[in-house]
């Protein structure tokens, strides 16, 4: 079922079917703000408390939309002999997480198809550098006890792109009665800024690992198959598991100093920097659309 409410009298969209409740705000980010497991009651996500609180801090609620992901070193690059230049918005030193997070999206579609609820909403950018007339049409749906979440990112216009897309996806996270697994292949060596020095090593294992106390900002190399992150709590026997196809090439871990409780496992299609990185696309992910094309990325959270 699909209804239209307000969330701290911002419009918001809730779905839910008989494992899981969602809600969205499409006016800003189209960003899922809450997701709940009904059979246990638990909120999956760090939900915030007021619109003022999700404003303030976007990055750690729910699932915001990053476009592109990360950061951009000094908020400059250059692409076919031109030089782009994006916002300052990271301390007076980089570019951080996009155009998208805080914009407002159209809701274009809700519907039943069978078992599976589906919400649509779509973005036309128009002025930011490059990325004019880059299209991003979010195809929410749940399925039983999954989320799936689909991005389309269309050119529109006339010359390409290189783009990615990320969630910055924040987890409830209980780290005493926990642990935390990751399908990481190699790991990115970050500097003071947390941008990749391009060199990789290799990865230490995340086979249900206790996070306790152990504080992670830090950039993974993803596995080509079978890509995920998991969360399981030993107490109540909680699994959650978040898996992407193959074109979230990355991950980025954060969890706060490992005693919030909150641990956010970050989708990349794109590492960090990307667009300055002078190393074979298999490795950064970056990828360029140009005019007319598009792709399709798709995620999924199942709570069992």
């Amino acid at each position: 079922m699909i209804t239209h409410t307000l969330f701290d009298g911002i419009k918001a969209i809730k779905a839910f079917n008989d494992h899981l409740e969602l809600m969205l705000i499409p006016e800003f980010g189209s960003q899922v703000i809450s997701l709940i497991d009904k059979q246990s009651g638990q909120d999956i996500l760090v939900k915030p408390e007021t619109f003022a609180d999700l404003k303030n801090m976007p990055f750690m609620k729910g699932i915001p939309v990053l476009f592109p992901p990360n950061r951009v070193k000094e908020g400059t690059f250059s692409f076919n002999g031109s030089s782009y230049n994006f916002p300052i918005n990271e301390n007076g030193k980089n570019h951080i997480h996009g155009f998208v997070y805080d914009k407002p999206w159209k809701l274009i579609a809700e519907k039943n198809n069978g078992e599976v609820i589906v919400i649509e909403t779509e973005l036309l950018l128009e002025n930011p550098p490059i990325y004019k007339n880059a299209f991003i049409r979010l195809t929410f749906e749940l399925d039983g006890p999954i989320l799936r979440q689909k991005a389309t990112v269309e050119n529109k216009g006339s010359e390409p792109f290189p783009w990615g897309i990320g969630y910055h996806t924040a987890f409830v996270f209980d780290e005493s009665v926990s642990t935390f697994s990751l399908t990481a292949k190699k790991q990115w060596s970050l500097d003071e800024q947390a941008i990749p020095t391009g060199e990789l090593t290799a990865s230490p294992p995340f086979k249900k690992v206790r996070l306790q106390g152990k504080q992670l900002d830090e950039a993974f190399l993803a596995e080509k198959k079978e890509n995920e992150a998991v969360l399981f709590n030993e107490k109540t026997g909680s699994k959650i598991t978040y898996r992407t196809d193959s074109f979230f090439t990355q991950w980025v871990v954060y969890n706060g100093n490992g005693k919030e409780g909150f641990i956010c496992p970050e989708p990349y299609t794109c590492i960090t920097n990307a667009f300055n990185l002078d190393l074979p696309q298999e490795l950064t992910g970056l990828q360029v659309l140009q005019p007319g094309e598009k792709a399709t990325v798709v995620t999924e959270i199942e709570v069992s």
